[in-house]
């Protein structure tokens, strides 16, 4: 909302429907103050690690994993994940598991793996039984640390710049000013 407000463009949100009620009040007040509408994109939601039920919540911690999450707490969090698959070994070999409830390959899909031909064969794999959960989340496990591993080390590059996007940095006196144009 903020380039519609601070710098007079376009707003375009992409957004799960339960913020919705956030959007609507600016697209309610902007024209009336001489401002743009927002414009928003729903998505559905990415499953929590407890399941296809409920959300991902700061309040419910064991539901996502999160950028301050430690090596060691986002392997517990994905080891203990909902998962697609079989009870056993021997019936997840036979009857294959099931990518679309389980969490490692929903987020694999939707997040963490680039290739979308690797994820295909993640699909075909873990269907036929020939990939099993542990395996699947033991993957997904290394992309979501190698991702929070080079998180950490761009937000340690920032650390000095920070003071030049907060509310009285440069950037935001210069906002602050336009909007009392």
């Amino acid at each position: 909302i903020v380039p519609t407000l601070f710098e007079r463009k376009r707003c375009l949100i992409p957004a799960a429907i339960d913020q919705d009620p956030y959007w609507r009040i600016q697209r309610d007040i902007a024209e009336g103050l001489g401002f743009y509408k927002s414009a928003a994109i729903h998505s559905r939601f990415l499953m929590p690690l407890t399941g296809p039920a409920g959300k991902m919540s700061a309040s419910q911690p064991e539901s996502a994993v999160f950028l301050t999450d430690n090596p060691k707490d986002v392997r517990r969090k994905i080891w203990q994940a909902y998962s697609g698959g079989q009870p056993t070994v021997e019936l997840h070999r036979k009857l294959g598991g099931n990518p679309d409830v389980d969490v490692s390959f929903q987020w694999l899909y939707y997040f963490f793996e680039e290739d979308d031909r690797r994820v295909e064969q993640i699909r075909s794999d873990y269907v036929s039984g020939k990939l099993l959960t542990g395996e699947l989340k033991e993957i997904l496990i290394e992309k979501v640390q190698g991702f929070l591993e080079r998180f950490r080390e761009s937000r340690e590059r920032a650390a000095d710049r920070i003071h030049l996007f907060t509310r009285y940095g440069k950037l935001a006196e210069r906002m602050w000013e336009s909007w009392s144009d």
